[in-house]
């Protein structure tokens, strides 16, 4: 390999970022850029309620508890994988692409789920795997057969090195250990980025990608209105199997998941992440539901690599996804400044592109104790939620907002006796895992598994949430559950926090988060106080309150009184120049 090889392959990307950045978009069209500004509720459908008494939530679950979700004000739904499965990472291993898994449904309760969030005037997103299968796809079975037939080449097939060990160093990032299984039929190992029951798509192979962009056509002839595509960076790796560098200290910015000792992060992922090659099949992918109409979304989770400077590469030219979201704001170990400072990178490297904003999902732990864990501890949790849905309300872009969060759900204590996760388990005490936010959401704190199922639940309902449960707060004005219908509704009203442009850092001093959103005809600046004290903020030049849902801060004439884990927001009035367009 020459050693001028990953220089040469971050040049690729660093030139990608570029021309993308330069990238202008023009005026967004409400009906056709409707993804843009949305907030979605990602339901996690194994643990949000269980129709017919097996312990597992369902389709018909969700839809029997839709009118919850469509009361908060959200533009939209996003489901957890319901396809066919052997389930050993809960549905993320894809056995048909095509069809519903027994356990979680039919085709018809999908259809009737359709129907009913159009009803309700809510989209509905699929999550889709486009990157691998289970190892029990029928694909993978045939493919591991031999090495010529029809679908020899539909997945990623190496020799062993000289030694007989693994084809090169890469290593899976659920656990360490080699991303490289052997397959004694081929003679050849296989790759899988995640656990070795999920074997990577070779999608450089064009039957394999057509049959991937089949199986997203299926679901859209039903009437679907867009997917979330699952881990974008690895839809392919480099051809020629080279091994990633050591990671040292100081080599890049990018926050990786499974606890502060997975051996995945000792190395820069050059070769097995984030290839410029990628950026072709997902422009294939977005030809492909570009005949649709109303315009259906794609939005691609994007982990493991710097997100926040490569988001607009993957979003950029109206030819790519629609939206990237990623793990940035949640994976992190930072002071508040370095967060604070990581905002500020998310709005300057945007550009033409868009993100949906996310503080909660369902491979993370709960915003309020991630993020706000100070403030939980002080025992103001309730204030620390609704500070924290305010912000992901007000940055730019979109959002999504996970089950339960809507309660100001903690982070659950999780024995190891009680992991289901494989991630969890594999790098357990290091990493606290999926499972505590994956817990059965709490609609009612006195009926058997907090009204999620009169069975035993798959997983078992957390203590500390059964106070919190929507039965709790349902009649509450004060409550985090009206808070957010609220807020949500205040959003609808503000076309400047759907669409406008933003700038950040020009005003803000730890611990107080500022940042303006401004359009043609005004600027709002969003005073946020993430410390448990009261601090101020200056009034210069001179602005206006605007009233908002749960607004503490108070104008005094020395500025902006903003107490502990409040907010507020000033309009500074019609700017000096004209914004940005959208995007």
């Amino acid at each position: 390999m020459s050693e001028h090889a990953p220089a040469t392959l971050d040049a690729g990307r660093a030139a990608q970022v570029a021309e993308a950045m330069l990238t202008s978009r023009g005026p967004s069209d409400p009906d056709r850029d409707w993804w843009r500004g949305a907030m979605f509720y990602e339901v996690y459908i194994r643990s949000f309620a269980d129709s017919d008494g097996d312990g597992v939530g369902d389709l018909r679950g969700v839809i029997d508890r839709l009118d919850h979700i469509a009361s908060l004000g959200v533009d939209g739904v996003w489901l957890s994988p319901f396809y066919p499965s052997p389930g050993q990472d809960f549905g993320y291993d894809i056995s048909d692409m095509r069809n519903v898994d027994p356990q979680m449904g039919s085709l018809g309760d999908v259809m009737e789920l359709v129907d009913a969030c159009h009803a309700r005037n809510l989209k509905l997103l699929l999550d889709f795997i486009p990157c691998h299968t289970s190892n029990r796809h029928p694909w993978f079975l045939e493919s591991r057969r031999d090495r010529t037939g029809p679908r020899a080449d539909w997945y990623v097939w190496a020799d062993a090195a000289p030694d007989g060990g693994p084809p090169n160093n890469w290593l899976s990032s659920f656990g360490g250990g080699s991303a490289w299984t052997w397959e004694p039929r081929r003679q050849q190992y296989y790759y899988h980025p995640f656990l070795d029951c999920q074997p990577a798509l070779n999608l450089r192979n064009s039957d394999a990608l057509h049959a991937v962009i089949e199986a997203l056509r299926f679901w859209l002839d039903l009437g679907v209105d867009g997917f979330r595509l699952d881990a974008i960076q690895c839809l392919c790796c480099d051809a020629n199997l080279r091994d990633n560098p050591p990671r040292l200290p100081g080599d890049d910015q990018i926050r990786l998941g499974g606890g502060p000792g997975n051996p995945f992060a000792r190395q820069q992922h050059l070769f097995d992440r984030d290839l410029p090659d990628a950026i072709a099949i997902i422009e294939t992918l977005r030809e492909a539901v570009e005949r649709y109409r109303p315009t259906r979304a794609l939005i691609g989770e994007l982990a493991d690599v710097d997100s926040s400077r490569f988001a607009v590469k993957y979003t950029a030219d109206d030819a790519r996804l629609h939206a990237v979201y990623d793990f940035d704001l949640i994976n992190t170990d930072q002071t508040l400044e370095q967060w604070m400072r990581q905002l500020e990178v998310r709005s300057d490297f945007i550009g033409s592109g868009w993100l949906m904003n996310n503080l909660t999902n369902h491979d993370s732990i709960r915003a309020v104790s991630n993020l706000t864990g100070f403030a939980e501890r002080a025992g103001e949790r309730a204030r620390a939620a609704k500070l924290l849905l305010f912000l992901q309300a007000t940055l730019r872009g979109g959002g999504i907002i996970f089950q339960g969060e809507e309660l100001g759900l903690p982070q659950p204590d999780m024995p190891f006796e009680a992991l289901r996760d494989p991630w969890s388990i594999n790098l357990w005490p290091d990493f606290v895992g999926r499972d505590g936010v994956r817990t059965p959401m709490p609609w009612s704190a006195d009926a058997p598994g907090a009204g999620f199922s009169e069975a035993e639940p798959w997983m078992p309902v957390a203590p500390e949430h059964l106070g919190l449960a929507v039965s709790e707060q349902q009649d509450d004005p004060d409550s985090v559950l009206n808070f957010l219908r609220d807020l949500l509704r205040w959003r609808r009203e503000m076309p400047v926090l759907r669409l406008g442009a933003e700038r950040t850092g020009a005003h803000a001093a730890a611990p107080l988060i500022v940042f303006d959103r401004f359009d043609d005809t005004r600027t709002l600046t969003i005073v946020l106080n993430f410390s448990l004290d009261e601090r101020w903020h200056p009034l210069d030049p001179p602005a206006r309150p605007v009233d908002c849902p749960g607004g503490t801060a108070e104008m005094t004439a020395q500025g902006l009184r903003v107490p502990g884990l409040g907010f507020g927001v000033l309009d500074r009035g019609r700017p000096a120049h004209a914004a940005p367009g959208p995007g």
